[in-house]
């Protein structure tokens, strides 16, 4: 940013008529377009810069509330006060619409803590400054991002926040309710939250399929007749689905059904074996499931239970195959979330992490 570093005084003595000639100034570089021509600003500015670097902080912090709400505040003289210190630079960092996205981000770049925590504070902050800001990896910062419900905030800034959601739980509660969040982003949060902001989650996210599964129900017969050598289309069309598990290996294995090697895992625990069975029969992959099984809080096993139509005494022969208790608050909140999901509900959660474990091993 050009000329743009601090001031250093030349002279803290204090001088009345100094003073009084700053105050003067930033009074004419204050007037309305009206009755001040641009050039004649462009002047004023100037020598009231040379004046302002050689008052005391009352002064330049006059002149910073009186710039503030000035849209054709000089560029010079407003980048320069605003990354003065924090108590003169906050009205012009708040609240100046003069103030460029290019001026911004070399503030944010190079401004204090409370510098960054004034800009976060803006209205209407774009993709571009919320994505430095979030850079700086300062969580102070980054909550006031979250919070400023005015603030834009790009795909790739929400899978940051997403990612640092895991050591900040105060991320994963404010990004919920942003506008911004999308499903794929939401469900990836869901692993790193408690069971409120779970629930919030699959509230918002968790929509059925009714639409997609009527539009595309005659593609179904062309893909069969093309032997599925399309696997872009296989891959969508295991999203739309309305089955979840595969009916194949069930008829191939040992365990007959689903259910059955349910049965088998809670008699004979966690073998990978079984694991492995109960993977395939539910058409997840084993890493998915091997998730969902590491998950101490039981709702992502009630979400398997629901989307592959298990009663919930399945649920039960999962949990104690873990070793668990079924007395336990985590499988009351786990029965919560399963009965209040519909089984197209509970699909489309399945298969956004089922799609995400996928993309996964493409990476």
């Amino acid at each position: 940013m050009a000329n743009a570093e601090p001031f250093e005084l030349i002279d803290e003595a204090p001088r009345r008529a100094r003073n009084v000639l700053a105050r003067r100034l930033t009074d004419i570089v204050g007037l309305p377009s009206s009755r001040l021509t641009p050039r004649e600003r462009w002047i004023v500015a100037d020598l009231l810069y040379d004046i302002l670097r050689a008052s005391d902080v009352p002064v330049r912090q006059r002149c910073a509330r009186r710039l503030a709400g000035l849209l054709e505040a000089p560029g010079r003289l407003l980048r320069v006060l605003a990354c003065d210190r924090y108590e003169i630079a906050q009205p012009i960092l708040e609240e100046s619409r003069a103030l460029t996205d290019f001026d911004l981000l070399e503030i944010v770049q190079s401004g204090s803590l409370q510098h960054r925590m004034a800009i976060a504070r803006r209205e209407n902050i774009s993709e571009i400054i919320s994505a430095a800001l979030v850079a700086a990896g300062e969580a102070p910062v980054v909550e006031c991002v979250l919070k400023n419900q005015t603030t834009a905030l790009a795909a790739p800034t929400l899978d940051r926040l997403v990612g640092a959601a895991q050591d900040e739980m105060r991320y994963a509660r404010l990004l919920i309710r942003r506008p911004e969040l999308r499903p794929s982003q939401a469900f990836r949060l869901f692993w790193d939250c408690e069971h409120p902001e779970r629930v919030q989650i699959l509230e918002r996210f968790a929509v059925d399929r009714t639409i997609l599964i009527d539009s595309t129900e005659d593609i179904f017969p062309m893909v069969s007749a093309e032997d599925g050598d399309d696997p872009l289309v296989t891959r969508v069309l295991r999203y739309i689905d309305r089955r979840q598990r595969n009916r194949e290996a069930a008829e191939l294995s040992p365990y007959g059904s689903l259910e059955g090697a349910i049965d088998a895992f809670a008699a004979e625990g966690g073998q990978a074996v079984i694991v492995e069975e109960i993977a395939t029969l539910a058409a997840i992959h084993k890493r998915l499931l091997l998730r969902m099984m590491d998950d101490m809080a039981g709702e992502p096993l009630a979400i398997l239970c629901k989307a592959t139509g298990l009663k919930w005494p399945s649920f039960h022969g999962l949990w104690t195959g873990l070793g668990r208790h079924v007395q336990d608050e985590s499988v009351e909140l786990a029965r919560k979330v399963h009965d209040s999901l519909s089984v197209e509900k509970a699909q489309t959660v399945l298969r956004y992490w089922n799609l995400s474990v996928e993309d996964g091993d493409k990476r």
